[in-house]
């Protein structure tokens, strides 16, 4: 019997911001990235459809667009956080090794020297050192002509709108050439880091890291997919911030938890949303398939926008350490142990998590 062609998958990745949980995010593209070559290299039609990310996760989303093959991207990942490890003498305590960020991170950020004006700050370090980091290890040029959607999010400080910078046009977004600022906004973490003020026309806007609304950005990579019914739709969250944790033991501990909450909260419900629309989608087309003649017209227009809802099947990729000393690594832990671990992490829980639905294409 001839078998009837398998369908074209399109995958939408969506990454969260984190801090340097990102190396998680590191670990776990790097799988998906193998598990797309060993698809195609059997024959299967997968295509990298979008890539959307808030802080960290903008980051890694830009040396993953930013590249000219995935090949390419890995490498670019590999170089980028080995720029952002900070370097600590072996011997010193863990806890240190953990807390030295607190006093800069050379290629990412560094602590502000005018002591004297503390009582007018409206942040406590400068990000420019991230500038010349993105430009070393993002293809802006490649990223802007890329097929693949990219797009990351930031905040308005004054407005208080979500804005979205994409490199094309979908939906309500107006396309954006990308630069690196582009993706400093959308890591300008309050009150940490400054706004970063980005020239729109004759109007100039700061802006706020995204996470702050929505850092997890699913909608966006939700528009970037085809309508084509023919096509099978992978949507992959990244998700940074597991609900359960154990109970905090210090102060850093407790402002983790909560950030890790505030952070991680509007993802479940919105895969919950997502869900209900997949099924509200299909329950309406099975409906209306089963009434005898014409539909009545406005009856029938709603139907039809219905059939345009995307079925997307969400695949949630839970990065999180497996046992209780990879725990004290945090938010802030940019040392070489730190973030090799996590990175080893993340790929494993990936391609465990992953592998199934590729087995399945």
């Amino acid at each position: 019997m001839i078998q009837p062609p398998a369908k074209a998958t399109e995958i939408g990745l969506v990454l969260q911001g984190g801090g340097a949980l990102g190396a998680y995010e590191y670990g776990a593209i790097t799988a998906l990235l193998e598990l797309i070559d060993e698809a195609i290299g059997k024959g299967h039609a997968v295509s990298l459809k979008a890539v959307t990310g808030v802080s960290i996760g903008a980051i890694n989303a830009a040396c993953v667009v930013g590249a000219a093959t995935r090949t390419d991207a890995r490498r670019r990942l590999a170089s980028l956080w080995n720029d952002l490890v900070l370097e600590t003498p072996m011997f010193w305590p863990r806890q240190a090794r953990r807390d030295l960020a607190l006093y800069g991170l050379p290629n990412f950020y560094s602590l502000r020297a005018d002591m004297l004006s503390f009582a007018t700050w409206t942040h406590v370090y400068d990000t420019r050192p991230l500038l010349p980091t993105l430009t070393r290890h993002v293809d802006f040029a490649e990223l802007n002509a890329s097929e693949t959607v990219f797009v990351v999010t930031a905040v308005d400080v004054e407005s208080g709108v979500l804005k979205r910078f994409s490199n094309k046009k979908l939906d309500k977004t107006e396309r954006t050439s990308i630069e690196p600022h582009h993706v400093l906004a959308s890591g300008s973490l309050p009150p940490q880091f400054p706004w970063t003020e980005i020239n729109e026309g004759s109007d100039a806007r700061r802006y706020w890291d995204g996470g702050i609304v929505d850092n997890t950005p699913l909608t966006d990579a939700i528009d970037a997919f085809s309508v084509d019914k023919d096509v099978r739709r992978l949507l992959v969250v990244m998700n940074l911030f597991p609900q359960a944790a154990r109970l905090p033991t210090t102060l850093f501990e407790v402002t983790e938890r909560v950030d890790g909450l505030r952070f991680g909260n509007r993802m479940h419900q919105d895969t919950k949303t997502a869900d209900r629309i997949n099924m509200l989608a299909s329950t309406i087309d099975a409906l209306a398939g089963l009434v005898p003649g014409e539909l009545p017209p406005e009856l029938a227009l709603n139907v039809a926008k219905a059939r345009a809802f995307k079925l997307v099947k969400t695949i949630e990729v839970t990065l999180e350490p497996d046992s209780e000393s990879a725990d004290e690594y945090g938010f802030r832990d940019f040392s070489r142990e730190g973030i090799e671990s996590r990175r080893i992490a993340g790929r494993a829980i990936a391609l465990s998590t992953l592998r199934p639905e590729f087995d399945q294409l």
